[in-house]
C-alpha cells in the first residue's frame, strides 16, 4: 500500500460509534483540583481552572455542550476521499481493459485474487487501498449525516458560552469557536412547540424556584453566576396551561352562547374562538399542519352543537 494510504488509514478515526473507532490514549490527570472562585478573584482563571473547568461545567447541563459542525471542512475531506477512490477506481478499469484485451498466449486473467497476488501486485495494492478508503468514507459520511441531523445551537445557549468564556479562563485564540455562529450546534435536540421555545429563553423564569433544578453533586458545578433550571419542570408548566387553556375554551363559549340570542352573534363568537383555538395549536403543540386543522375542525364541530342546542332552548 502506498506510504500515504498507510498515513491516512493510520491517522483517520472511524466515527466513534463504530468498531474500529480508535479515541487519544488518555494521560494520567496531573493538574491542580478545581478551585472556585468568587466574583472578585479571576486574574488567574486560566491558572486555577482552564479546561478542567470549562469541560465540568458543559457536562453538566445540556445547553452547555456547544460545539462547531465543521461544515466546509468535513464537505473538503469528503470530497478528497471521494477523488481519491475515483483515481483508484479507474486505474482499476485500465488494469481490467488491459488484460482483457491481451492476447490468449500472455494468459493474462481477470478472475482470481490469488493470481493478482502474484502476478497483478499492483491490482493487488489498489484494492488494498481501497477497501482502506471506502471504509473511511463510508463511515465517514453516516457520521457527517448524524451531525447535520443535529439542531443548530440557539442564542440562549451561545450566550451560556460565551459568558462563561468571559472569565478568561481559556487562551482568547482558543476561545474563537464560539464566534463561529452560523457552524454551532448543540446535542440538545428536544422538540418544543414554540410557545415552550419562548418561556426557555426568558431568562428570569430560569431564576424561579419553581423552575430550578435539584442540584446534583459531581454534576452541576457549584457557582453564583450559573442557574440549573429543570427541563421536566417547563414541560409540566406548559402542559398544565395547555390544560387550563382547553378547559377555558370549552367552557367559556358554552356560558357565551347562552346570554347572546342573534345566531349571527353567536356566528361570531364561534369564529373567534376557534380561531383563538387554531393560534394556540400552532404555537404550544409540536403537531403538524393537518393536525390542528383535523382538531380545530373538531372543536368547530363542538361549538357548532353548542349553538344548536342554545338556539332550540330558546325557540
Amino acid at each position: 500500500m502506498p506510504q500515504e494510504t498507510q498515513t491516512l488509514c493510520a491517522t483517520l478515526p472511524g466515527p466513534a460509534t463504530a468498531p474500529e473507532a480508535h479515541m487519544p490514549t488518555p494521560v494520567p490527570d496531573t493538574s491542580i483540583p478545581m478551585q472556585h472562585l468568587g466574583t472578585g478573584d479571576r486574574s488567574k482563571a486560566w491558572q486555577t481552572e482552564g479546561y478542567k473547568a470549562l469541560s465540568k461545567w458543559m457536562a453538566s447541563e445540556n445547553d452547555f455542550f456547544v460545539f462547531r459542525r465543521f461544515e466546509s471542512l468535513n464537505a473538503n475531506t469528503i470530497l478528497y476521499l471521494q477523488h481519491r477512490i475515483t483515481e483508484l477506481e479507474k486505474r482499476l478499469e485500465s488494469i481490467h481493459g488491459m488484460i482483457e484485451g491481451s492476447a490468449p498466449e500472455q494468459k493474462l486473467k481477470n478472475s482470481s485474487f490469488g493470481w493478482d497476488a502474484k502476478y497483478m501486485p499492483e491490482r493487488s495494492q489498489i484494492m488494498s487501498e481501497l477497501s482502506c478508503l471506502l471504509m473511511h468514507y463510508n463511515q465517514y459520511i453516516e457520521a457527517f449525516s448524524k451531525i447535520r441531523t443535529r439542531p443548530r445551537a440557539e442564542k440562549r445557549q451561545i450566550d451560556n458560552v460565551e459568558n462563561w468564556l468571559a472569565r478568561r479562563a481559556i487562551t482568547k485564540e482558543e476561545t474563537d469557536f464560539v464566534n463561529h455562529k452560523s457552524d454551532l450546534i448543540t446535542i440538545n435536540s428536544r422538540s418544543r412547540p414554540p410557545l415552550g421555545q419562548w418561556l426557555e429563553t426568558c431568562q428570569n423564569l430560569h431564576l424561579w424556584k419553581l423552575f430550578k433544578a435539584k442540584h446534583l453533586d459531581g454534576l452541576h458545578v457549584p457557582s453564583a453566576a450559573t442557574a440549573y433550571s429543570s427541563d421536566e419542570a417547563f414541560e409540566r408548566f406548559t402542559t398544565l396551561g395547555i390544560i387550563f387553556v382547553g378547559l377555558i375554551m370549552l367552557l367559556a363559549p358554552m356560558w357565551w352562547l347562552e346570554c347572546v340570542p342573534d345566531s349571527k352573534a353567536r356566528l361570531g363568537v364561534i369564529t373567534g374562538f376557534v380561531c383563538v383555538f387554531m393560534l394556540a395549536m400552532t404555537t404550544a403543540t409540536i403537531n403538524r399542519p393537518f393536525e390542528v386543522v383535523a382538531a380545530t375542525a373538531a372543536y368547530a364541530a363542538v361549538l357548532m352543537v353548542f349553538m344548536q342546542i342554545e338556539g332550540n332552548g330558546n325557540n
